[in-house]
């Protein structure tokens, strides 16, 4: 199963409905539900079905700082220095680490009494014209990262006031997670960022996949080359497939003799003692061949976020979750195209769909998908029980499944992209 991010929940009025038809005696009760209309989704859902607006999902990202006026009044002050990418309606970042550690910046003003840098907090500035610099309107917590892969994960929590945001409240644009495996030499990849050379509005490039490269320490692909110009600031940004989801990050690496971010990394054995490693002097990348960080690199990390299992301070590698929760995508077989409205159902452990009457005791959950053919599970299936599930949409011939079997090895988020036939 590929694997992408969950974005919808269904309210409980949709259960309700589904469990009425149900009961209504219906001979294909899965059927008969999936053909009542849709709801019509609202804000900025409209903006994700155009695939030429992606760059609204692409924001800058930038350090917070409390500076005293003359008048001695505290005032926050921000700037963008990197970009990110939102994974989620209700705000999500991936980018780089780089991009969110300001710790030189704090070591820069430690001592000044007028100047406070705020670790952990980002600025989230949006672009609403792409002939306009971005807008501030957000800012985010950094809550989990990889340091030795630069690469960091970020939530929208509050207002510029520094007001709570209820997540759940935000409907912004997001760009679907993509499967960076499936990258191939010769592809075309869009690149979109915030380049220091492109002035201080986002910017689009365009390039092909040169090929990959590996790194010690790291599995598989450590790095996705291109063709495509990728410059200071674009460090965080956004790699597109032709599906239009995220396979790279654009990544810059530090250089030890300059007093800046450049694009270059470490990849030859310049100091001859036979290993790669940060005493080897770094190589610019930043002419014809760039570097993406391949976004699987960071999917672990983005789906323990996206589900909520967030780093627990006191046992950082423990378990936070017993459950298994199933998210995924419903796509039309045939044409690759996601299916809105479509629905996910499943069962309660044990109960087969022979044995399903109908009743609203046996259904577990059961979810619409988005605009974008999306769904999320909100109930967690248990370890060592077995479950019915099946799926389907107006149109389309529906698919149910027995004896799915949650065991011990399960991931504790599984994602699914399932196709439908049509009739």
């Amino acid at each position: 199963m590929r694997r992408t991010h969950p974005l919808f929940k269904m309210s409980c009025v949709a259960l309700a409905v589904l469990v009425a038809v149900l009961t209504s005696g219906s001979a294909l009760p899965l059927r008969a539900w999936t053909a009542q209309s849709a709801p019509a989704s609202q804000g900025g859902a409209q903006q994700r079905d155009s695939s030429k607006a992606q760059w609204r999902a692409v924001v800058q990202l930038g350090p917070v700082a409390l500076v005293k006026n003359k008048k001695g009044k505290q005032e926050v002050r921000f700037f963008g220095w990197g970009s990110g990418t939102v994974l989620s309606r209700d705000g999500l970042i991936l980018t780089n680490y780089h991009v969110v550690d300001v710790s030189e910046l704090v070591e820069k003003v430690r001592g000044d009494r007028n100047i406070k840098i705020l670790e952990d907090k980002m600025v989230v500035l949006f672009t609403r014209n792409p002939d306009q610099p971005p807008v501030a309107m957000f800012i985010a917590d950094v809550v989990d990262a990889l340091p030795d892969l630069d690469l960091a994960i970020a939530r929208i929590t509050s207002n510029l006031s520094g007001e709570e945001i209820d997540p759940e409240s935000l409907d912004l644009p997001f760009i679907e997670l993509g499967d960076s495996d499936t990258v191939e030499i010769e592809d075309v990849l869009r690149i979109y960022g915030y380049p220091s050379i492109g002035g201080n509005t986002i910017t689009f490039t365009r390039g092909n996949v040169s090929g990959f490269d590996s790194e010690e320490g790291v599995r598989g692909r450590a790095w996705i080359k291109t063709d495509a110009t990728i410059s200071g600031g674009n460090s965080g940004g956004t790699a597109l497939n032709d599906a239009g989801q995220l396979v790279g990050v654009p990544t810059q690496a530090k250089v030890a003799s300059a007093d800046r971010a450049t694009d270059c990394r470490r990849i030859q054995d310049t100091n001859g003692d036979g290993r790669i490693d940060e005493t080897d002097t770094c190589i610019p990348i930043g002419g014809f061949i760039n570097a993406l960080r391949p976004v699987n690199l960071a999917r672990e990390m983005i789906e323990k976020a996206l589900s909520g299992q967030l780093p627990n301070p006191d046992d950082p590698d423990g378990p936070v979750s017993d459950g298994v929760q199933i998210v995924g995508t419903i796509v039309d077989a045939n044409t690759g195209r996601p299916i809105s409205g479509a629905v996910f159902v499943v069962l309660q452990a044990g109960v087969t769909w022979d044995e399903f009457t109908g009743s609203e005791d046996q259904v577990l959950e059961a979810v619409r998908t988005d605009r974008q053919g999306r769904f999320e599970m909100t109930e967690f299936l248990e370890r060592g029980k077995t479950y019915s599930v099946g799926w389907g949409a107006k149109g389309y011939r529906e698919v149910t499944q027995d004896n799915l079997e949650v065991t011990d090895d399960t991931p504790e988020v599984v994602e699914a992209k399932l196709k439908l036939q049509k009739r």
